[in-house]
């Protein structure tokens, strides 16, 4: 017979829930804020002398993505050397620093991008630290829902942006005022992100009085060894490349969003398309994986959704043409848009879990660490050619993010199936048996 034992749960881990999908909110909010309004930012921009690419959005997107894949590593050194707690301030401290530059002189761009710097680095220490603070605070049978919760603040933070950011600027190009509102809108961005980042820095704590948990946690791997690992399981190996690239799609399309708006023909920079994207995404991320649970099928739904991800941004692609026989382009690129959300932001959590799974005698945070590292260099990198060719080939972007979701569909099907997932629950039943949670 197993023993039981007795674990606390304290109330104060809430809190720390709350202190997380604040800090997410607060400097993600920063890397896409000025996505959805992107022509007013390239005009307001456009006679600065360092802006030379005329694309202020991509430079700004960008910097986020290549210091991330530079300081994923060193940002965990931190974590590990210094504590949650004193990181995690050090990150609120330079997420106040960087909104409030950037709204103070927000007329000079090269101070912008000098901001945007320190923002990405505060990034990298909030983003390496979600599942460390979980596993210390919650029991394992809260362990799921709170790292989801943390990681769902992402995309509620890639919402708000798309909705607000529009309001808050004048966005139609033919009014005479057009583009004012722009400083004003970051000043709000940044009283709400200082706002956020202070309230997360006066909740955080190091570590719960006992135990949350009796699963111990499993002894942190270094990256090199954990990459080696990752080599000799080929279906892992190709699962990093194929989430990589689906994820380097998605997020270039929201980088992106007011320039193939612009494609497309739709004429003010209202983020209508970039909306539609994240609200399909948000009921694909809720009904996709629940029934990956449900029917214990993780290749099957992975595959699906790089699959179904195709004719929705054909539909982008050929939006024009299909408009101008049913309905019209801009409904077209509605639909493709919010197909295209509903399958790529779904497929995050499954290949999440179905690396987990396929990866399972390797630490799960390295796991989650080198996907989300990989998938910022996809990103950066697919940016990096964007802005080599300086716009000249803007009008095969959508055409290009075609052919990688079909080489990413056409490399899925080659991928084994998770053999932990039969056993999974079980497994988790066995050590949830063995708590008994008390309240505190």
């Amino acid at each position: 017979m197993s023993t039981v034992q007795c674990v606390h749960a304290y109330r104060y881990r809430w809190l720390i829930l709350l202190s997380l999908m604040l800090l997410v909110l607060s400097v993600e909010m920063q890397w896409m804020n000025l996505a959805p309004v992107g022509r007013v930012a390239a005009r307001y921009y456009q006679d600065h002398p360092t802006n030379f690419y005329n694309n202020p959005v991509e430079l700004l997107s960008l910097v986020y993505l290549v210091v991330f894949v530079l300081a994923s590593i060193p940002a965990s050194y931190v974590l590990h050397r210094f504590g949650i707690s004193l990181s995690i301030r050090v990150a609120c401290g330079m997420i106040i620093f960087g909104v409030f530059c950037k709204w103070i002189y927000v007329t000079n761009f090269t101070v912008v991008l000098f901001s945007q710097f320190v923002l990405a680095l505060a990034q990298a220490l909030v983003l390496n630290s979600i599942t460390d603070i979980v596993s210390r605070w919650f029991p394992i049978r809260e362990r799921g829902m709170a790292v989801g919760m943390a990681s769902a603040a992402q995309y509620f933070s890639l919402g708000i942006v798309m909705v607000l950011s529009p309001l808050l600027v004048v966005t139609k190009a033919n009014l005479p005022n057009y583009g004012s509102g722009f400083d004003k809108m970051m000043g709000f961005y940044a009283i709400i992100c200082s706002v956020f980042a202070l309230v997360a820095a006066l909740l955080i704590r190091e570590n719960p009085p006992s135990p949350s948990s009796i699963l111990q946690q499993e002894q942190k791997v270094s990256f090199m060894h954990s990459f080696r690992a990752m080599v000799r399981i080929p279906s892992l190996r190709g699962l990093m490349i194929i989430f990589a690239i689906s994820w380097g799609v998605f997020m270039t399309l929201l980088i992106k969003i007011d320039r193939i708006s612009e494609l497309l023909g739709f004429p003010d920079s209202d983020g209508i398309l970039g909306i539609s994207m994240l609200v399909g995404g948000m009921i694909g991320a809720v009904v996709l994986p629940s029934l990956s649970d449900r029917l214990r099928k993780r290749k099957l739904f992975f595959v699906l959704c790089n699959l179904c991800s195709i004719p929705g941004i054909l539909l982008l692609v050929f939006s024009q043409d299909i408009g101008a026989v049913i309905y019209t382009s801009k409904v077209i690129a509605l639909i493709g848009s919010g197909i295209i959300g509903f399958c790529l932001l779904s497929s995050i959590p499954i290949g999440s879990q179905y690396a987990a799974e396929l990866g399972h005698s390797i630490s799960e945070e390295v796991i989650q660490a080198m996907l989300l590292l990989y998938s910022q260099a996809s990103c950066a990198l697919l940016l990096i050619i964007s802005f080599i060719a300086s716009g000249k080939y803007s009008g095969q972007l959508l055409s290009t993010m075609a052919a990688l979701l079909f080489a990413a569909m056409i490399g899925s099907t080659f991928l084994k199936e998770s053999e932990v997932i039969v056993t999974e629950e079980e497994r988790l039943s066995q050590v949830i048996e063995k708590e008994i949670v008390h309240l505190q």
